[in-house]
């Protein structure tokens, strides 16, 4: 008799987020869920990383020991991978995920957890939290400081007291052997599910569903309804005799390229590209080749291009158009300078006032009566005429 995973995945991005950081895998042998964090810059990095370690374990162990001891050891190779990259890439800084991993050998489940996302077991109507959130907000509740019922609304329920890649230390895991038995329907769910949908709406689900699929669906509907703040991810796994046969399924952050993308970009030498480049300009027949390559272009260029980014394309032929018309400006600005100077030397020199002629010096400060004797004025005429020198000499000093 055969015994594995009937299995489905599915993984949603919310009414808000911007970028999905959950991340979802499940096989024959292996369950995994990974919630990131780090904001948009490295939270889907982070979940990515963790189901990329585990994958290759989706085989059946040949003991609980050696299914415990595989999960450890890749667990502990994401954890240190994180650190790497959050302390070589400051925009990675904080990079951490939660992970929940459960591995089959022949004749037991082996589960590893980290972090506060959970798992859930169906058993005959009866549903069971086998995982115990490693959160602030938990620890109060365990040491008698919180009600479960607080800790529903509790501020700091998001807080996490520990995940992988949060520091250099050595892994913390929550390690475990659940029994299990044919007809057992597993939930891992990250807190976009378990923070939003209760633990009696889940468990009714998972009982009415007949199928993983649409269990994984009804699930995710409900936490959309619920408002979907954050990531939705289940992986919904039924414990049965001779499983199907059908490919593992990969889904959230997990499924993109991004992951694959970064680890190319960090492994690519300049140095050697370089000194690549140079032994390829020394060599005729490779220079010969470039040359008809160049004089014979075919799609494949046209494919390369059309994956660069458009936004690159238009930064590096916009710039030149952008340092001529500053030039330009400037120039323009200049002769506008130029013309309202000279413009207002011109009004200047059309509005200054004419020179008027400088005052008689001579002045009359008393008026003659017309009573005057024509002897008076004889005399007068008489004595300007002998005088007159000397007012001159005197209007011309003063």
């Amino acid at each position: 008799m055969s015994i594995g995973f009937n299995y489905a995945a599915l993984s949603d991005i919310g009414k808000i987020r911007q970028s999905n950081q959950d991340s979802g895998y499940a096989g024959p042998n292996l369950l995994v869920l990974a919630d990131g964090m780090g904001g948009p810059a490295g939270g889907d990095i982070a979940s990515s990383i963790a189901i990329d370690h585990l994958r290759s374990l989706d085989t059946e162990a040949d003991t609980p020991e050696e299914a415990l001891e595989s999960l450890r050891e890749a667990i502990a190779q994401a954890h240190q991978e994180l650190c790497e990259r959050s302390t070589q890439d400051p925009a990675l800084a904080g990079l951490g995920t939660t992970c929940i991993a459960i591995r089959r050998s022949q004749n037991a489940i082996t589960m590893t957890h980290i972090g506060d996302s959970r798992a859930y077991r169906l058993r005959g109507g009866e549903l069971r939290q086998m995982t115990n959130d490693h959160s602030f907000v938990q620890y109060l509740v365990d040491t008698g400081q919180l009600t479960p019922e607080q800790a529903e609304n509790h501020p700091q329920r998001s807080v996490l007291l520990r995940v992988l890649g949060d520091s250099q230390e050595d892994v913390n895991l929550d390690e475990s052997q659940p029994d299990f038995t044919i007809g057992d329907r597993w939930l891992l769910c990250s807190d976009g599910l378990c923070g939003f949908v209760s633990g009696p709406t889940i468990g009714k689900i998972l009982y009415r569903s007949k199928t993983p699929q649409q269990a994984c669906e009804t699930l995710v509907e409900l936490a959309l309804k619920a408002g979907g703040p954050d990531n939705i991810t289940c992986v919904v796994a039924d414990i049965v005799e001779d499983p199907q046969d059908k490919e593992p399924q990969i889904v959230g952050a997990a499924a993109t390229d991004r992951l694959a993308e970064l680890r190319s970009q960090q492994t690519e030498n300049p140095g050697d590209e370089a000194v690549r480049d140079d032994q390829d300009a020394s060599d005729p027949a490779i220079q010969d080749q470039t040359d008809n390559e160049d004089e014979d272009e075919d799609d494949s260029f046209s494919q390369a291009r059309a994956a660069i980014p458009t936004e690159s394309l238009t930064e590096e032929d916009s710039a030149p158009k952008y340092r001529w018309g500053r030039i330009i400006g400037v120039i323009v600005g200049l002769i506008v300078l130029l013309a309202l100077f000279a413009t207002a030397v011109w009004y200047g020199m059309s509005e200054r006032p004419n020179p008027t002629p400088p005052p008689t010096s001579t002045s009359i400060s008393e008026t003659k009566s017309p009573a005057t004797t024509a002897e008076e004025t004889t005399q007068e005429s008489e004595a300007s005429s002998s005088a007159e020198p000397s007012s001159s000499s005197s209007a011309s000093n003063s």
